[in-house]
């Protein structure tokens, strides 16, 4: 994370006292439930899928008033924990099933609309928001379960009206066609696909009341066999596989007796044997396999009435624990594993009515571990922290209390220990380090024997582990920003020359030519300030120190070249950290101007930008760290209030509170921080505690999910370079989960399917990809475009498990001559539509007068990229003359 510029000078020198020891806070609770916010609609029994681009789909349902049946539908992001409506289905349908298809669709199929039992059957494409017909079931079926087999097709088996029959629903027609008839009517029953590819049908309602009995079918011999009978009938109960491979049910009704028992199945014997029972009696639950393991029970209908209650079951010790219960008490909900651990617990019936309301389930507890020792001690963040490509981190430079280093090392995340490798070609601190398209680190700026700004930069090449001049900027600067821009460019920004003298200028270093180029300066001298490359391709420029403590904010448009004030902060900051978020937010954290440091944050919008006040820090802090985790929380860690600090929190942009999480091992500020490969976070160097010397040491946090290694996805190949306007194709191991769904009950949707992450190294901006195909050991994306070139990290997330991650190196587009496609008269202009190269970056000016010099023409700004290739752009001032000229640039 690049947010933050490097201190000028050491923070030794600025603070005026150190005091001894640290603030630290108590660890979170080890569970905890919280609400987002509520569905559109309150719903039970209907349905909710996990999507390849981590939102949640939920469908259907019923209603305890008008109207009663729902065809509705909406979609939750995990990003935001704000539901948004998206296309109603053709039918209104409860107690129907969905499964996610390996072509990225949703198969709905069944249900009851209010009057007839249903066998029609629709597709939800994610891509547009649309459902289509698709075949129509040889028999109306409710209360029946859905399958995704390893071979892509969808097993539906029994349910009312569906009696002892089955069938199979193939993506590739879109047909369906019967299959052997189970040895017995089951509904209201659960069906578990197990590791070897089978499916076990157990227990539900059949002719006589709840069953005992199971059954398997094999996909390759299309047949049903009969196994061992669980130990108790049961129905409205749950079954989910274990990692072991075997599968746990538990709860239930039976004969009017709501069941507390527990029992496994072995798929080698046959065989099912008891469990000890849950805490509770509970049926109409759900239950959900976490990333570490055990399974989590919710809520439900029991003895005790209607439940909000919750426990853990725990395979290694097979004992069932109280966990933190639910807020609303509910039965018939849905919960759905998201990419990032949480669970999503929504809608169902509190017995008093059906429920809007959606909550959810987060365990987590970040852990610290020591690592190897930096080979030199380096302070006050005056060191940059780079992840390359191959996954291992350089450390260049710094200060060690005696003056400018020239050093550099490397990180190794597999062996935990630094070496050294080249050093820089000239001593200094308060630098800047980007990682460039071609893989190369290009350090500019910084101090060296004196407070002054180097103009000089050097180019650090991994491969020889040498540095290289990179040329002069036009000014030395340091406490400047550097941002790698989506064109590739990286734009340099202010700093100071000498100290205490702002700059306002800023320059723009291109790879391709090895070259400086003076751009637009900005409205405000300014230096320790932060940059941020947002999601549009402009970088936002916030705080720091000028003519006093700032509060300011300023866009640079890299299509104009030039820099337009935005809405100020609430606070004037410097040493804070600002973050984009998932949702294309900036959060800006802690700081201090001229006082005591900060506890309060504040978020940047930049469709309004405007900010406003969100959740304050635990602990006051300024020269700490803020990174995004893979799960999409901001780890904050460390800092200097009244000394340097230990403590560590999560903010968590749904919410917008933080929490905190596991204490370092060593207080310190002005260190840095690094994600690398494996989602750990790197942390090294700084400033001790009651000390002005530097540190030498490291540590790496875990985000404390459990899950044993050997359940992580493996990536083997993908497409790198990735083209903008290409499909990004990731060939592994293990892109299905071990478990097949989340809520576990007869209307469960299978959630264990690969999430494909990109998210670039520069700026932290993540996105989800779509899938138009994936399988166990496969994923291709939809064409990949509106995300900045550069190199990003590609992670694939099944069941909230994440794998390590790959390097991929998103390719800068070349623009070709714009074809124009049309124009439209606005009401406030004219819009013009032309068609380029997918996620090409462009510039308009506009003129009257052919004859006048471009520098004269008037600058739109810049176009937008509305769908893949296809451009935009308005000029309001187009009403006002009888003829306008228009020129169209790429930066």
């Amino acid at each position: 994370m690049r947010t933050r510029s490097e201190y000028f000078i050491p923070l030794a020198w600025l603070l005026a006292a150190l005091a001894f020891g640290s603030s630290v806070i108590s660890p979170a609770q080890a569970d905890s439930w919280f609400a987002n916010g509520p569905m559109i609609n309150a719903r039970e029994n209907c349905t909710a899928t996990l999507l390849p681009n981590g939102k949640v789909l939920v469908a259907g349902g019923a209603y305890n008033s008008m109207p009663g049946f729902l065809a509705s539908a909406e979609l939750f992001d995990p990003a935001t924990g704000i539901w948004t409506a998206t296309g109603a289905m053709n039918s209104p349908r409860d107690n129907h099933t969905a499964t996610l298809l390996p072509n990225g669709k949703v198969l709905v199929a069944g249900g009851f609309d209010g009057t007839n039992y249903l066998a029609t059957a629709e597709l939800y494409d994610p891509a547009t928001g649309i459902w289509t017909a698709t075949g129509t079931m040889n028999s109306s079926r409710y209360f029946h379960t859905a399958t995704l087999l390893g071979d892509g097709r969808v097993l539906v088996a029994g349910g009312y009206l569906g009696f002892t029959s089955a069938e199979l629903y193939d993506p590739a027609t879109g047909a369906w066609s019967a299959t052997s008839d189970m040895n017995e009517y089951h509904q209201w029953h659960t069906a578990t696909l197990l590791p070897g590819g089978k499916v076990l049908i157990a227990g539900g309602i059949g002719y006589g009341g709840a069953l005992s009995s199971a059954e398997l079918y094999d996909p390759a011999a299309d047949t049903w066999t009969e196994t061992g009978a669980m130990t108790a009938a049961r129905q409205w109960h749950t079954a989910t596989l274990l990692p072991d491979g075997k599968v746990l049910v538990a709860g239930g009704i039976s004969g009017g007796t709501w069941l507390s028992s527990a029992e496994l199945y072995d798929p080698a014997s046959g065989n099912w044997t008891a469990a000890p029972a849950m805490n509770a009696t509970r049926g109409l639950h759900t239950a959900t396999l976490l990333p570490d393991g055990k399974l989590l029970a919710a809520g439900g209908w029991g003895d005790g009435g209607f439940l909000s209650s919750a426990e853990l079951y725990d395979p290694a010790t097979g004992a069932w624990t109280l966990a933190s219960a639910l807020n609303t008490t509910r039965f018939s909900h849905t919960a759905t594993m998201l990419f990032n651990g949480r669970v999503l617990v929504a809608g169902g019936d509190a017995g008093s009515g059906t429920l809007a309301s959606a909550e959810v389930y987060d365990y987590a507890g970040g852990t610290w571990l020591t690592t190897g020792a930096l080979n030199a001690p380096r302070q006050s963040q005056s060191h940059t922290a780079t992840l390359l490509p191959n996954g291992k981190v350089v450390v260049a430079g710094g200060d060690n209390n005696s003056g400018a280093l020239s050093s550099a090392e490397r990180y190794d995340p597999a062996s935990g220990a630094w070496t050294g490798t080249g050093a820089l070609n000239t001593a200094r601190y308060g630098h800047t380090a980007t990682l460039l398209s071609n893989g190369k680190v290009l350090v500019a700026g910084g101090s060296g024997s004196s407070l002054t700004g180097i103009p000089g930069a050097e180019l650090f090449d991994p491969t020889g582990g040498r540095w290289t001049s990179a040329g002069a900027m036009a000014t030395g600067r340091a406490g400047h920003t550097a941002t790698l821009l989506s064109n590739g460019k990286v734009l340099v920004a202010g700093g100071y020359s000498v100290y205490h003298s702002a700059l306002s200028s800023a320059e723009l270093y291109d790879p391709a030519r090895g070259t400086w180029t003076q751009t637009g300066a900005m409205n405000t001298a300014r230096y320790s300030h932060t940059a941020t490359l947002l999601s549009s391709g402009k970088v936002l420029i916030t705080g720091g120190v000028g003519s006093g403590f700032l509060s300011s904010a300023e866009l640079y448009d890299p299509a104009t070249g030039k820099w337009i004030l935005s809405g100020a902060m609430t606070i004037a900051r410097i040493y804070h950290t600002a973050t984009l978020l998932p949702d294309g937010e900036v959060l800006v954290a802690g700081g201090y101007s001229g006082g005591t440091a900060f506890f309060s944050a504040e978020l940047y919008d930049p469709a309004a930008g405007t900010w406003r006040a969100t959740g304050s820090m635990n602990v006051a802090r300024r020269a700490h760290s803020a990174c995004v985790l893979p799960n999409g929380k901001v780890l904050a860690a460390g800092g200097y209030s009244s000394g340097s600090v230990s403590s560590a929190e999560l903010y968590d942009p749904p919410t917008g509170s933080w929490t905190a999480t596991g204490v370092l091992n060593t207080a310190r500020s002005g260190h840095t921080a690094t994600v690398l490969l494996d989602g750990r976070v790197l942390m090294a160097g700084g400033l001790a505690s009651g000390s002005k010397d530097p540190l030498s040491s490291a540590e790496l946090y875990d985000n404390g999910l459990g899950f044993t290694n050997s359940w992580r996805p493996q990536l083997t190949t993908l497409t790198s370079p990735l083209n903008l306007g290409g499909s990004l194709v990731i060939v592994g191991a293990q892109f299905r989960g071990i478990a097949g769904g989340s809520g576990g009950n007869y209307q469960d949707s299978s959630a264990n399917c690969p999430l494909v992450q990109l998210r670039r190294l520069d700026n932290e901006q993540i996105v989800f990809l779509l899938a138009t195909n994936w399988s166990t050991n496969s994923f291709t994306s939809l064409p990949v475009w509106n995300f900045p070139a550069g190199y990003a990290l590609a992670t694939v997330f099944v069941n909230g498990i994440q794998s390590t991650s790959s390097v991929v190196n998103v390719s800068v587009p070349v623009p070709t001559a714009a074809t124009l496609t049309s124009s439209q008269r606005l009401a406030n202009g004219f819009r013009f539509s032309f068609t380029d190269s997918v996620g090409a970056m462009f510039g308009v000016l506009a003129t009257t007068n052919l004859a006048l010099p471009l520098t004269n023409w008037t600058a739109l700004g810049g176009v937008a990229e509305v769908s893949p290739g296809q451009f935009q752009f308005t000029d309001p001032q187009a009403t006002n003359s009888p003829k306008r000229f228009y020129r169209v640039f790429a930066p």
